[in-house]
């Protein structure tokens, strides 16, 4: 028998070589916790998270040294619902990503279903979402600041960053025969990290967005279509021939930990056609304007707050939506932390479906008021 395995335990030390410098990394998030919410469709609720902090994901992330300064690199992450078990993202197998590619010295390259600059860096680095997630996202996340769609078949390239400034775009055709342009989406992007300053610029542009991002396997044009979407704040507004985002932040950082920053988004929906869930013709404009601090007290607990005003323009009706957040995190450890968070939302004005516009926190679903309050509390273990 011993002389049978001096082939096989021969082979992979003759490949080791070429393989000394690969790696894969298993890495995640589980998050668990519980919500109450004053409204939830006319009455209050206590009730699991469900992930609506940093939601519950496991994920391969792996890299090949090529050697000159080349490396080959993959990514594929898996989102689920850790109360139940079920998997999320409309269902997906690697529904946060799933993508590979280059790393250079001229830059990255990658291809697959990828974040934007949206998310990456605004969301993640610079607003209010990046601390809570899903409630801390401007009304239903129609700015993406917290990945509420990712972008399928794109390729992307991000530059090496040169006197602290570094430049990302993105470009996702649209796979339609005889029309480039249907479900199209592209953007673009620059950061600046250096110092105690960081900031970021983004634009993104996203042809026939209810079917391109949103998941809608029916087209606007269709009897049948229904909006995707399921915050009244924009779901009106989905049926848009074109959607584009405007992005700007800037973060000071201060002390141990500290950071203040500033963030404002534009989202035009361009061309809307009207259908029995979308009730609008012309453009609508989401505008957002945000600030939030954080600040580590102690090594092992932080504080941090927000205030986020939104506001809703489109032909005939106007909505206004006031957002308040604050809370602690206290870290048992590097992986492991506790997070208490309050928010309170109100609304006025007429939402994107033309009723009166009520408050609707995150994805813990609509009021049947215009003012809703959620309190959270959440164990998240990082691995």
């Amino acid at each position: 028998m011993r002389t049978k395995l001096l082939p096989l335990i021969a082979f992979p030390a003759l490949v080791s070589v070429a393989h000394a410098q690969s790696s894969v990394t298993l890495y995640g998030i589980i998050n668990e916790g519980i919500n109450y919410v004053s409204n939830q469709g006319g009455g209050s609720v206590v009730g699991m998270v469900k992930g609506q902090t940093n939601g519950s994901r496991w994920g391969l992330r792996g890299a090949e040294d090529l050697g000159g300064g080349m490396k080959a690199i993959f990514d594929l992450e898996n989102g689920f619902d850790a109360s139940a078990g079920t998997l999320s993202q409309g269902g997906r197998l690697f529904g946060r990503s799933a993508w590979m590619g280059l790393q250079t010295p001229y830059g990255r390259l990658t291809m697959g279903r990828q974040y934007d600059a949206m998310h990456d860096d605004l969301g993640e680095r610079l607003a209010a979402t990046g601390i809570w997630a899903w409630i801390g996202s401007h009304q239903g996340d129609f700015d993406n600041l917290n990945a509420n769609f990712r972008f399928d078949s794109s390729i992307r390239y991000i530059s090496p960053t040169f006197a602290g400034f570094k430049f990302d775009g993105e470009f996702a055709p649209g796979g339609t025969p005889g029309n480039f342009a249907t479900s199209r989406r592209y953007q673009l992007a620059m950061t600046y990290d250096s110092g105690p300053v960081l900031a970021a610029i983004a634009y993104e542009n996203i042809n026939n967005p209810a079917v391109s991002v949103y998941d809608s396997s029916v087209e606007p044009a269709v009897a049948a279509f229904k909006s995707p979407g399921k915050s009244p704040s924009f779901s009106g507004f989905l049926s848009a021939n074109t959607q584009a985002i405007f992005g700007a932040g800037i973060g000071y950082r201060f002390g141990t930990g500290g950071q203040i920053s500033f963030v404002y988004t534009r989202t035009v929906f361009s061309d809307m056609l009207k259908t029995s869930t979308t009730p609008n013709t012309g453009s609508a404009t989401l505008s957002s304007y945000e600030g939030n601090v954080r600040y580590r007290i102690v090594p092992t607990l932080m504080v941090a707050a927000a205030y986020d005003y939104t506001t809703v323009h489109a032909p005939g009706r106007t909505a206004h939506y006031n957002q308040v957040i604050f809370g602690p995190d206290y870290f048992l450890s590097k992986a492991t932390d506790i997070q208490l968070s309050g928010v309170w939302q109100h609304a006025t004005g007429i939402d994107s479906t033309g009723k009166t516009a009520v408050a609707t926190i995150g994805s813990l679903g609509a009021s049947t008021t215009p003012t809703q309050i959620a309190v959270k509390l959440v164990l998240r273990h990082r691995f």
